[in-house]
């Protein structure tokens, strides 16, 4: 009760101990990751973000309404939920920044900021457990504090923190240690309440942590070790006793692993698009794993980059190291099994790597090598080191020399860590610098060719575009046969562009060989069609497509742009309303539909979709013509006078009958064409527009 005899104080006590250090602990993590970040506010997009955030309209939404989450949470395609809650931040963002890549970078930034601070706590708390305190806990916060240092400002982060779309590791990997730490202050809490409050939190991290990516699902047999290992010990009445609740973790693995691939049999289907077996995934994975410990124990610049040249492992003896790495990986688990007992804290670190690695470093069809799969696994790899440096320290206590020496070796390794991942992230702010790193460091690999392709084909340098696309080709290292599917299907675009009709469709259909439904073949091969004045076979050939995807954007608004050519305007209505109502403001719909409303004499609806255009682009020729076209017509004077002033500034010292003949170079593909004679009005009107 609040009285005065109490002063009204609140029926609450909170005892935060060491505040000092834990206050420093905070601003100085926030401060040095703060300096090695400082450089990726601006990062470029990268590879997965395009369709994952750029390209994905679902995560595009206006307000924050119950329906617009839930179709934010459906991923990418919209079949189901997936990553939901990693999906919605992404929409949270768009929201309120739209594609403003630094609101994206900020956020990534402040939640590995958060899992550095948690794993800190989690560290804290664990070296003061029972079983380890006497060996621990009067050096608790200095190797909590190390360790945790070294893992936050660590270069082989930078591909997690730093590229936007794998905010779903970060976030998947926070709520994982804050669920970890909430069990440990539930073990420990003497208090009933406290206990229910601690379990609470921890099972609500859990979900958190599920919801995020799905390597998490690990989180229950991490806890299990961790009763084991740290709370109970592992002796043999330990091992015996929770043996049997190690039924849980894996029904729970099982069942997540079911719904998330929408059935077993869909787990394995990868493999068809893989130039590698399951049995070579298995085979080469040991030698991936000690690339990923060389990598965090000895962290060059030119060793890191975002896709790795690993050749598969065909054999145990082909490549050599395929045996050797078997061998250490099993060496150094069964070791580290062996001192459970003696050295549980050191067990757990090491095994809690490994095991983390499970999902994405076993038998799924993934990718062979990524650099961010260790972001959650590496969160404990330092304690030992750390704990091993406390000890050399103590050990040499009668020599300042060999101390002073020891520790400034520490100091520099840490600032020149700190600098590799300064000048890393400056790499990664870049996507041309990234690609051409990747090349410098993975010449024989295919994708990063056709990824520095797709930059230089956006700048228009179409000549080094399709040098770049024929290099991947003649490499032929994928890793995925679809993408290189995919990379005909943009060789094919870059010569739809230079106008080689025949050319393009070769590649198209070369394409459509192995991935028959990709919109972009489909939507290319109509658009020839449409060129070669086959624009019944566009309307047949996307007719099809539409009723069998008829939420594909790419797909309606096509389809009403060929009903609109054939004369259709009621049908082509119809299916660009459908599409406007989930994105009203989508540029291209809106240009059909102001023609659509043109050609059927309703000029002032005309006029209100050109504008909307306008506010999209500002300086759309086809907006400013065809409202130059329709204020004429409706005797709009003032409004008229506005556009033909915009017009001298558009059309530049061209004529009007080239600028509007330069428009029209691919007639059959435009939504608006403007005739010379509908504008012959403004040669007395302002005879300059016709100089």
């Amino acid at each position: 009760m609040l009285t005065k005899e109490n002063n009204f104080a609140l029926p609450f006590r909170f005892d935060f101990p060491d505040t000092k250090k834990y206050a420093f602990t905070f601003i100085s993590l926030f401060v040095m990751l703060l300096a090695v970040y400082s450089n990726s506010f601006q990062g470029e997009w990268h590879f997965d973000d395009f369709p994952n955030i750029l390209e994905n309209s679902n995560i595009k939404v206006k307000s924050l309404s119950l329906s617009e989450i839930k179709t934010s949470m459906s991923g990418v395609h919209g079949k189901r939920i997936l990553r939901p809650l990693a999906y919605f931040t992404f929409a949270v963002n768009y929201r309120f920044g739209g594609l403003d890549v630094f609101g994206y970078h900020l956020v990534n930034f402040f939640i590995h900021y958060l899992a550095a601070v948690f794993l800190f706590l989690f560290i804290h708390n664990v070296l003061k457990l029972p079983l380890l305190r006497e060996r621990y806990a009067h050096i608790a916060y200095f190797v909590a504090l190390l360790a945790t240092i070294i893992w936050a400002v660590h270069p082989l982060q930078v591909s997690t923190v730093s590229y936007i779309v794998q905010r779903m590791s970060v976030m998947a990997a926070l709520f994982y240690i804050m669920s970890m730490y909430f069990y440990v202050k539930a073990r420990m809490s003497q208090k009933t309440s406290a206990v229910f409050v601690f379990f609470g939190l921890c099972l609500l991290c859990a979900a958190a942590s599920f919801l995020s990516k799905e390597n998490s699902v690990l989180l229950p047999a991490g806890i299990l070790l961790l009763e084991l290992f740290l709370i109970r010990g592992a002796d043999k009445k330990n091992i015996l006793k929770l043996g049997k609740l190690a039924v849980l973790p894996v029904l729970f693995i099982a069942l997540a692993g079911f719904i998330y691939t929408g059935g077993f049999a869909n787990a394995f289907s990868g493999y068809a698009v893989r130039d590698f077996t399951l049995v070579e995934r298995l085979l080469s994975q040991p030698r991936v794993i000690m690339l990923y410990l060389s990598l965090l124990f000895y962290p060059v610049a030119g060793k890191m980059t975002l896709l790795h040249d690993i050749v598969p492992s065909r054999s145990l003896l082909e490549p050599w190291t395929t045996m050797p790495s078997i061998f250490a990986v099993l060496l150094i688990v069964g070791l580290t099994l062996y001192l459970a007992r003696k050295r549980p804290l050191l067990s757990f670190c090491i095994i809690f790597y490994f095991l983390n690695h499970l999902i994405e470093s076993t038998i799924l069809p993934l990718e062979m090598v990524y650099e961010h799969r260790n972001y959650l696994p590496s969160m404990l790899i330092f304690v030992p080191p750390v704990y091993l440096f406390v000890y050399a320290i103590d050990y040499f206590s009668y020599k300042k020399v060999i101390q002073f020496t020891i520790a400034a070796g520490i100091t520099c390794l840490l600032t020149l860590t700190a600098v590799t991942t300064y000048e890393r992230n400056k790499v990664f702010a870049d996507d041309f610098l990234l690609w051409a790193d990747n090349i410098h460091k993975a010449p024989g690999l295919s994708r990063p060719h056709a990824n520095l392709g797709r930059i230089y084909f956006n700048f228009n340098d179409r000549q080094k575009a399709i040098q770049e696309f024929e290099k991947a080709l003649s490499l032929n290292r994928f890793d995925n046969k679809s993408v290189a599917s995919q990379l005909k299907s943009n060789i094919g675009i870059h010569y739809f562009a230079e106008g080689q009709d025949d050319l393009a469709m070769e590649y198209f259909e070369q394409s459509s060989q192995r991935l028959p439904e990709y919109t972009d073949n489909l939507v290319y091969i109509a658009r020839i069609n449409i060129r070669q004045n086959r624009i019944d076979e566009a309307q047949r050939l996307i007719g099809e497509k539409v009723k069998k995807y008829p939420q594909s954007a790419r797909l309606l608004e096509l389809y009403g742009f060929i009903l609109l050519k054939q004369g259709r305007l009621d049908e082509a209505r119809g299916y660009i309303r459908k599409y406007l109502s989930k994105r009203p403001d989508a540029q291209y719909p809106l240009m059909i539909m102001a023609e659509i409303c043109r050609q059927s004499g309703n000029y002032p609806a005309s006029i209100f979709y050109w504008q909307s255009v306008r506010a999209i682009d500002p300086p759309n020729n086809y907006a400013n013509l065809a409202l130059i076209e329709l204020y004429s017509k409706t005797n709009q004077k003032e409004l008229l006078e506005r556009e033909i002033r915009y017009l001298l500034y558009l059309q530049g010292p061209l004529k009007l009958s080239d600028y509007i003949k330069h428009l029209m170079k691919d007639e059959k593909l435009t939504i608006y064409v403007p005739r010379s004679e509908d504008f012959a009005f403004l040669a007395d009107r302002c005879p300059v527009v016709n100089r």
